[in-house]
């Protein structure tokens, strides 16, 4: 049985009048204050969460990417906004649109929102991979809006109505000014929906400088992520320049900070781990050295 405890407080004639009113309907006086107590707590704290078993409530979304999840613990936590930035041509939408994929071959719908091209060239991009984005969207798995103009209250219209799980945006710096998108009431309405829904997104900008620069935007700032994209020569006399994935942030992970190199292959973006180079070296190797047995 509950104890209980004899009140001692001292309170204006106005709020006996509340108490005393309160106390016809509700039985006494300890009611009424416990009541009150209670329905203050609850609008502090809204959800109670063991700190003891955090670390087992959060769900990971894999990426799809092979090589990239081991990078960030498993995957990118749901619901997370992760910026996607870098130099152009280093991989950032193929990377995003491989993730998308992902999610539809696990049945979870999602969107891309193109700010830049139009949607039958996002499409073909894919293509060339051999993805066959047409079956997904006839199913109602995917839906693409190209160059659009769409309004911030049409994009909540449309995640609200297609009950997406993962959500791709493309570019933001042309969305929203990079100076004041963190203080922009229409895209924090858009982060709101995202967060409520527990929708995992990525967010591409652009970059005008390469990994080795340290500066960072406000996309940088708001995000819950960033992976960063570049390409550069690895030694001087290469002829070719080899394309680098680095994990800057990400919150509630303990994550892999050294860039790794990545690769496009027939079936998208594949991460070089350190056993992948050394398997691809032996491979080279051993190719050298039959090519050599072959001559004498």
């Amino acid at each position: 049985m509950r104890a209980k405890h004899p009140i001692h407080t001292t309170l204006s004639t106005e709020a006996m009048s509340v108490l005393e009113r309160y106390e016809q309907e509700l039985g006494a006086k300890n009611i009424v204050l416990e009541r009150a107590l209670l329905g203050m707590d609850k609008l502090r704290f809204k959800e109670k969460v063991d700190t003891q078993t955090i670390s087992k409530i959060i769900k990971r979304v894999k990426t799809g990417i092979q090589g990239f999840d081991e990078l960030v613990e498993g995957g990118i936590p749901e619901g997370f906004i992760v910026v996607a930035t870098g130099t152009p041509g280093t991989g950032k939408t193929t990377f995003s649109m491989q993730f998308l994929l992902e999610g539809m071959k696990n049945n979870q719908k999602c969107i891309f929102f193109s700010f830049e091209e139009k949607a039958d060239q996002v499409i073909k991009q894919s293509i060339r991979y051999g993805w066959d984005i047409g079956q997904y969207m006839e199913k109602g798995y995917l839906e693409v809006f190209g160059f659009t103009m769409l309004s911030t209250e049409e994009i909540i219209e449309i995640i609200d109505t297609f009950k997406p799980k993962r959500i791709v945006f493309d570019s933001l710096n042309i969305f929203s000014d990079i100076t004041d998108i963190r203080k922009s009431s229409e895209f924090r309405n858009i982060v709101k929906v995202i967060k409520e829904k527990k929708i995992t997104c990525l967010a591409i900008t652009e970059k005008k400088h390469g990994i080795e620069v340290k500066e960072y935007d406000d996309f940088d700032f708001m995000a819950d992520g960033i992976i960063y994209f570049d390409k550069k020569l690895t030694h001087e006399l290469d002829m070719q320049k080899a394309y680098f994935i680095e994990v800057q942030k990400m919150r509630i992970t303990k994550i892999n900070e050294i860039p790794h190199q990545f690769i496009f292959s027939d079936k998208g973006i594949e991460i070089r781990t350190l056993p992948s180079l050394a398997s691809a070296f032996e491979k080279n190797m051993h190719s050298k050295s039959i090519g050599k047995s072959q001559q004498t």
